[in-house]
Protein backbone atom coordinates (compact mmCIF):
# COMPACT_ATOMS: atom_id res chain seq x y z
CA UNK A 1 0.00 0.00 0.00
CA UNK A 2 1.43 3.41 -0.92
CA UNK A 3 1.59 5.78 2.04
CA UNK A 4 0.48 9.37 1.74
CA UNK A 5 4.01 10.32 2.74
CA UNK A 6 5.24 8.96 -0.62
CA UNK A 7 3.34 11.70 -2.52
CA UNK A 8 2.86 14.30 0.22
CA UNK A 9 5.52 16.80 -0.91
CA UNK A 10 4.37 16.79 -4.54
CA UNK A 11 0.68 17.01 -3.61
CA UNK A 12 1.21 19.94 -1.25
CA UNK A 13 3.51 21.70 -3.74
CA UNK A 14 1.10 21.38 -6.68
CA UNK A 15 -1.98 22.38 -4.68
CA UNK A 16 -0.18 25.36 -3.14
CA UNK A 17 1.18 26.60 -6.48
CA UNK A 18 -2.10 26.21 -8.36
CA UNK A 19 -4.28 27.23 -5.36
CA UNK A 20 -7.62 27.02 -7.23
CA UNK A 21 -9.26 23.62 -7.74
CA UNK A 22 -12.08 22.54 -9.97
CA UNK A 23 -14.49 20.85 -7.56
CA UNK A 24 -17.38 18.63 -8.59
CA UNK A 25 -20.40 17.99 -6.42
CA UNK A 26 -23.41 15.85 -7.27
CA UNK A 27 -27.00 17.00 -7.05
CA UNK A 28 -29.94 15.00 -5.68
CA UNK A 29 -30.54 13.45 -9.11
CA UNK A 30 -26.94 12.27 -9.53
CA UNK A 31 -25.87 15.02 -11.94
CA UNK A 32 -22.41 16.55 -11.48
CA UNK A 33 -21.78 20.27 -11.11
CA UNK A 34 -18.37 21.90 -11.04
CA UNK A 35 -17.22 25.06 -9.33
CA UNK A 36 -13.86 26.63 -8.52
CA UNK A 37 -12.76 26.64 -4.87
CA UNK A 38 -9.55 27.56 -3.04
CA UNK A 39 -8.65 24.73 -0.60
CA UNK A 40 -5.86 24.87 1.94
CA UNK A 41 -4.30 21.43 2.54
CA UNK A 42 -2.44 20.21 5.59
CA UNK A 43 -1.42 16.83 6.93
CA UNK A 44 -2.97 15.72 10.22
CA UNK A 45 -1.85 12.42 11.74
CA UNK A 46 -0.27 11.39 8.43
CA UNK A 47 -3.46 12.03 6.42
CA UNK A 48 -4.31 14.88 4.06
CA UNK A 49 -7.08 17.22 5.20
CA UNK A 50 -8.38 20.09 3.12
CA UNK A 51 -10.08 23.26 4.31
CA UNK A 52 -12.16 25.56 2.13
CA UNK A 53 -13.24 29.01 3.22
CA UNK A 54 -16.56 29.46 1.47
CA UNK A 55 -20.12 30.62 1.82
CA UNK A 56 -23.03 28.27 2.35
CA UNK A 57 -24.78 28.89 -0.92
CA UNK A 58 -28.17 27.21 -1.21
CA UNK A 59 -27.04 25.05 -4.13
CA UNK A 60 -23.76 23.91 -2.57
CA UNK A 61 -25.51 23.13 0.72
CA UNK A 62 -28.24 21.18 -1.04
CA UNK A 63 -25.74 19.18 -3.11
CA UNK A 64 -23.62 18.25 -0.09
CA UNK A 65 -26.71 17.27 1.89
CA UNK A 66 -27.75 14.90 -0.92
CA UNK A 67 -24.22 13.54 -1.47
CA UNK A 68 -21.22 14.67 0.61
CA UNK A 69 -18.65 13.30 -1.87
CA UNK A 70 -16.62 15.74 -3.96
CA UNK A 71 -13.88 15.41 -6.54
CA UNK A 72 -11.11 17.99 -6.84
CA UNK A 73 -8.74 18.51 -9.76
CA UNK A 74 -5.73 20.82 -9.99
CA UNK A 75 -3.90 21.50 -13.24
CA UNK A 76 -0.66 23.41 -13.51
CA UNK A 77 0.54 25.12 -16.70
CA UNK A 78 3.68 23.01 -16.13
CA UNK A 79 1.42 20.03 -16.99
CA UNK A 80 1.38 18.74 -13.43
CA UNK A 81 -1.85 17.54 -11.86
CA UNK A 82 -3.23 16.62 -8.47
CA UNK A 83 -6.58 14.99 -7.76
CA UNK A 84 -8.40 14.30 -4.51
CA UNK A 85 -11.60 12.31 -4.01
CA UNK A 86 -13.10 13.40 -0.70
CA UNK A 87 -15.96 13.45 1.74
CA UNK A 88 -16.92 17.04 2.53
CA UNK A 89 -18.45 18.22 5.79
CA UNK A 90 -19.19 21.63 7.25
CA UNK A 91 -16.67 22.53 9.97
CA UNK A 92 -17.63 25.97 11.18
CA UNK A 93 -15.88 25.37 14.50
CA UNK A 94 -12.67 25.82 12.45
CA UNK A 95 -13.55 29.26 11.00
CA UNK A 96 -10.97 31.33 12.89
CA UNK A 97 -8.18 28.79 12.43
CA UNK A 98 -8.81 28.36 8.70
CA UNK A 99 -9.13 32.14 8.23
CA UNK A 100 -5.67 32.47 9.78
CA UNK A 101 -4.23 29.66 7.64
CA UNK A 102 -5.10 31.74 4.58
CA UNK A 103 -3.79 34.96 6.15
CA UNK A 104 -0.46 33.36 7.08
CA UNK A 105 0.18 31.47 3.80
CA UNK A 106 2.24 32.93 0.97
CA UNK A 107 0.37 33.84 -2.23
CA UNK A 108 -1.04 32.42 -4.38
CA UNK A 109 -2.40 30.09 -1.68
CA UNK A 110 -2.54 32.82 0.94
CA UNK A 111 -4.82 35.83 0.81
CA UNK A 112 -6.84 38.08 3.10
CA UNK A 113 -10.41 36.71 3.17
CA UNK A 114 -11.61 39.93 4.78
CA UNK A 115 -10.98 41.82 1.54
CA UNK A 116 -13.85 39.92 -0.08
CA UNK A 117 -17.15 41.75 0.38
CA UNK A 118 -19.17 38.83 1.79
CA UNK A 119 -16.56 38.21 4.47
CA UNK A 120 -15.73 41.79 5.49
CA UNK A 121 -17.06 41.08 9.01
CA UNK A 122 -14.37 38.49 9.68
CA UNK A 123 -14.45 34.76 10.33
CA UNK A 124 -17.14 34.92 13.00
CA UNK A 125 -19.15 37.97 12.02
CA UNK A 126 -20.65 37.13 8.67
CA UNK A 127 -21.26 34.34 6.21
CA UNK A 128 -17.76 32.83 6.20
CA UNK A 129 -18.06 29.05 6.50
CA UNK A 130 -15.60 26.20 6.31
CA UNK A 131 -15.76 22.91 4.45
CA UNK A 132 -13.53 20.09 5.64
CA UNK A 133 -12.27 17.70 2.96
CA UNK A 134 -11.27 14.18 3.99
CA UNK A 135 -9.82 12.32 1.00
CA UNK A 136 -10.00 8.60 0.45
CA UNK A 137 -7.87 8.84 -2.71
CA UNK A 138 -5.19 11.31 -3.82
CA UNK A 139 -3.22 11.15 -7.07
CA UNK A 140 -0.36 13.24 -8.45
CA UNK A 141 1.38 13.51 -11.79
CA UNK A 142 4.60 15.52 -11.92
CA UNK A 143 6.82 16.39 -14.86
CA UNK A 144 9.24 13.74 -13.67
CA UNK A 145 6.47 11.13 -13.59
CA UNK A 146 5.38 11.95 -17.14
CA UNK A 147 8.97 11.92 -18.45
CA UNK A 148 9.42 8.46 -16.93
CA UNK A 149 6.11 7.22 -18.42
CA UNK A 150 4.42 6.98 -15.00
CA UNK A 151 0.96 8.35 -15.75
CA UNK A 152 -1.30 8.38 -12.68
CA UNK A 153 0.77 5.69 -11.03
CA UNK A 154 1.49 7.64 -7.88
CA UNK A 155 -1.44 7.67 -5.54
CA UNK A 156 -2.55 7.20 -1.97
CA UNK A 157 -5.76 5.46 -1.05
CA UNK A 158 -7.15 5.29 2.46
CA UNK A 159 -7.28 1.77 3.80
CA UNK A 160 -5.16 0.14 1.10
Amino acid sequence: MPSFESIEADFLRITSEVAWATVATVDGEGRPRTRILHPYWEVIDGRPVGWVGTSRSALKTKHLAANPHVSLAYWSPKQETAHAECRASWADDERERVWNLYLDAEPPLGYDPGKLAPWKDGPLGGVFSVLRLDPWRVMVLTNEDAAAGRFYQRYWRDGE
